[in-house]
This record gives C-alpha cells, structure tokens and sequence, in this order.
C-alpha cells in the first residue's frame, strides 16, 4: 500500500484490492488486444471515486492508441488519431500548468510512432513560446531533432510503414526522469549519425530552426547532452568522419525504441495504486 495512504477498515482493503486487480485487469487486456474487456474495465475505474481519472490521463491514451483489430485499417487509424488528440486537449484544460508539458510529450510521441513528423514539429512550435512548455529542456530537443530530421532530402527521409503502427501500443517514453504526473520526461535519443547522405542539398531554413531549437534546450538545461551533440554536428558538419548512414535512423530509432517498450514500463500499471 502506498505510504501516503490513509488507514482503512477491512471493507476498505477489499474495495482497494478491487480497484487495484481492475487496473491490473485493464493492462492485460490492452497488451493482448482486447478491447471490450478494456473497455469494460476502464469504464468501471472511472466510475470509482478513488480513481480521479485527471491524473490517470496515461491509461484513457494507452486505451486509445491501442488498435482496433477488427476495424477499416485506414478509417480505424484516422479515428484513433482524432480521438488521442481530443484526449490529450481536453485534458490540457484542466490539468494543473506543471502537468501540460507532460501531454504535449505524450502527443508528440504519439505523432511520431504515427509517422506525423511535421505535424509534431508544428504543434511543438504553436506551443513552446509559451508557459509552461517554455521552460521543458526535453521539448525543446524533440523540437530540434523533429526539424533536423524534416530538413533532410525526402529522398533519404525513411517513412514509416503503415503495418508497424498497427503492431503496437503507444508508449510515450521518457529517460527515467519523473513520471509524466509532475515533469516531462527528458528526451532519450541515440548518438547522432554521421553527416548524411545529401547533407549539401538540406533545407537549411529548418536546419536553421533546429540549431534555435536546440540552442534554446541547452539555455534551460546544459547537461542536455543530446541538443549538445546535434549542435555540434550541424556547426561542424565536417568533422563527422566514417562512414555515412541513412538519415531516417535516429528519427526511426526514436521510434522503434518506444514501440519496442510494453505499456507497464511506461505508464507504471503494475505499480501499487495510488488513491486520489
């Protein structure tokens, strides 16, 4: 039981062990696909007063971009776009200021696991000017890495394939930082690649927005090692020696990285639950 929870009588410990077997209940059916007894359970969570489903916000986003099986694929994934995004909106209106940068992260993911690259980066840039998301080191970066990866030649850009987002659940990922509750969880990328193939013909108003980017993430956190080393690569192009790689590997291994990864590790549904 959690520490900061309140002595209970037996009938109290029943009903926690309830709610918390139904949250357990939920997971398993969300990682074997099925839907209806998701649904079931998270509609009984959400009628329970200890549930305050404000700041259980991961699981309503985990039920909604897990995939409909039996559903049009091109119908069912337009769908399933618009309603992650009424979601997540509806939410920013009534979470507290330090909650909002956490689902604009989760947004952002969520459109680069769909392939929406561009559309990540212009929602990142509508609200990044303004507090609180002003003051996240890690958007900031995304919002780099997303306009260093849109100003590369389309023909070396890697799209994503339509069947690898129908094998999994979103799982917006973080660095181990704080859960998304109280902080946005610092970006998580791997080296940047070497200079890229067509790196003469890149488009360098964008390479110029992501060097700002960046920039502006070292300003509010210095350690941020990832902004660091794409800033010095875009000042110093030719100091990338060895061999050249394709420039979709490190936007492609973001997102493999938090397709790869099950909802438990991200969302923490295995942990005890916490009464509101």
């Amino acid at each position: 039981m959690p520490t900061n929870a309140l002595p209970v009588d037996d009938a109290g410990s029943l009903r926690h062990a309830y709610i918390q077997s139904l949250a357990y209940c939920l997971q398993a059916c969300l990682l074997r696909g099925d839907r209806e007894r998701a649904r079931r359970a998270w509609a009984i969570l959400i009628r329970c007063r200890e549930v305050n489903w404000r700041t259980k916000w991961e699981w309503g986003l985990l039920f909604l971009s897990s995939q409909d099986t039996d559903a049009p694929g091109l119908a069912s994934q337009a769908d399933q776009v618009r309603h992650v995004e009424r979601w997540i909106n509806t939410l920013r209106v009534t979470v507290r200021n330090e909650e909002k940068p956490s689902l604009l992260h989760a947004l952002i993911l969520y459109y680069v696991k769909e392939g929406r690259y561009r559309q990540a980066l212009e929602e990142l840039e509508t609200y990044l000017p303004s507090y609180p998301y002003l003051l996240s080191a890690s958007l900031h970066t995304y919002a780099g890495l997303l306009a260093f990866y849109l100003a590369q030649p389309a023909s070396h850009v890697r799209q994503r394939s339509p069947s690898r987002s129908q094998q999994h659940l979103i799982v917006p990922g973080g660095d181990g930082s704080p859960s998304p509750s109280s902080s946005p969880r610092s970006s998580r990328s791997p080296s940047p690649p070497h200079a890229p193939l067509g790196w003469d013909h890149a488009d360098f108003s964008l390479m110029g927005r992501a060097k700002g980017w960046f920039a502006k993430s070292l300003e509010i956190d210095e350690k941020e090692e990832v902004a660091k080393e794409f800033l010095r690569m875009i000042d110093h192009p030719a100091a990338n020696d060895g061999p050249q790689s394709d420039s979709g590997d490190d936007m492609g291994s973001e997102r493999d990285e938090s397709e790869a990864s099950d909802g438990s590790q991200r969302y923490d549904l295995n942990d005890e639950y916490e009464f509101s």
